[in-house]
């Protein structure tokens, strides 16, 4: 019975204050709640839709024609058969109409820089004209040049370098001046080479294809080498370049053994020249065959020799008629009357001459 009694005297624990909170809350809502609206019209019933009608299938499209397969690009490589680079080069001379010629031996002493540095022998070489130059296309101890005539010689080298193609020795005599495009420029003389810079010296490094590694200026040519794999088409795209610096490299000072001859072979003639004698019975002709060579041409001199005048002795000729001096209609220089002289020309300034000279007065 104590433990009933003790249970009873026990108070119940008060309720937190969250839930509190909570049961009122719930009261609240539920007393602001509206009732249910019962008279709203009912929901519109569904009705079927008339099905849309089905599109009419397009025609067969009309395949578009596949593009033409780009060619591929020419491959290069250092591997070639024995021969075939010199059969390019003759396929090509055909084709351009340029002469082909297996050795030169007048090309030997043209050029001692660049490829030709070792003095090998020129071989398999390919002739002609281009873009109003002499060109050449052949085989230096085994690189290809191409080489093209200037219209005249210089002692100044001028001597550039692909910088991302394989260092070359270069001569002592050559200084490095500027950098153009990809090139490294040296030359004997770095001021000539700076003022020979123009737009068509730039134009000429920037056009030149990537297989172009060196190009020099040489006495009278202009020549560049190539790495090992070019073929026709980049010795088309190296011909206008190198006639480009060719012009370019008319601003190089002279030989300086030059002689200015004036060459009139490739001159318009200015009149009608004769024709040059035949050969005959002249003088030197006849010195030259000697007395009996052939028959003598008929010389006819009068019988009595002719009297020429001399100034020796006075001789009068012909028939002169006396007349007196001045009788002649012919009028006289001087008539022997003064002329009134004229009036002072432009502006004068009169002087006073009235106190007379005073020179030798001090």
């Amino acid at each position: 019975m104590l433990w009933r009694v003790d249970a009873r005297q026990r108070v119940a624990p008060a309720p937190e204050q969250g839930e509190e909170q909570a049961v009122q809350t719930e009261q609240t809502v539920t007393e602001d709640r509206a009732p249910e609206d019962t008279d709203l019209p009912p929901p519109p019933e569904e009705t079927d839709a008339p099905e849309p009608e089905p599109e009419a299938e397009d025609p067969d499209p009309v395949p578009e024609p596949e593009p033409a397969p780009a060619p591929a690009p020419e491959r290069r490589h250092g591997l070639s058969l024995p021969g075939a680079l010199r059969r390019e080069r003759r396929a090509w001379a055909e084709e351009k109409g340029y002469g082909f010629a297996r050795t030169d031996d007048w090309l030997n002493d043209e050029w001692a820089r660049g490829a030709a540095a070792s003095g090998a022998v020129a071989r398999d070489i390919v002739s002609g004209r281009a873009y109003g130059h002499e060109m050449l296309l052949m085989d230096l101890g085994g690189v290809n040049v191409m080489a093209m005539r200037r219209g005249a010689g210089s002692d100044v080298v001028i001597d550039a370098r692909r910088i991302a193609a394989l260092e070359q020795e270069s001569s002592d005599d050559l200084i490095e001046a500027f950098t153009v495009g990809d090139f490294r420029v040296l030359a004997t003389d770095t001021g000539v080479a700076e003022r020979l810079v123009d737009e068509r010296f730039t134009t000429a490094f920037e056009v030149f294809p990537d297989v172009v590694t060196a190009v020099w200026i040489e006495s009278d040519w202009v020549l560049a080498q190539t790495a090992k794999g070019s073929h026709r088409g980049d010795w088309e795209q190296m011909l206008a370049p190198l006639a480009m610096l060719s012009d370019v490299a008319r601003a190089l000072p002279p030989k300086a053994t030059a002689s200015q001859t004036l060459l009139l072979d490739d001159l318009d003639p200015t009149r009608q020249m004769p024709e040059p004698p035949q050969p005959g019975f002249g003088v030197l002709a006849v010195a030259r065959e000697g007395v009996d060579a052939g028959e003598r041409p008929l010389v006819q001199r009068p019988e009595e020799p002719l009297d020429l005048p001399s100034r020796r002795q006075a001789v009068a000729r012909g028939v002169v008629e006396p007349r007196d001096i001045g009788a002649d209609e012919v009028e006289a220089i001087a008539d022997g009357v003064e002329k009134p002289e004229e009036g002072p020309r432009g502006a004068r300034m009169p002087r006073d001459l009235s106190g007379g000279s005073s020179l030798f007065d001090d």
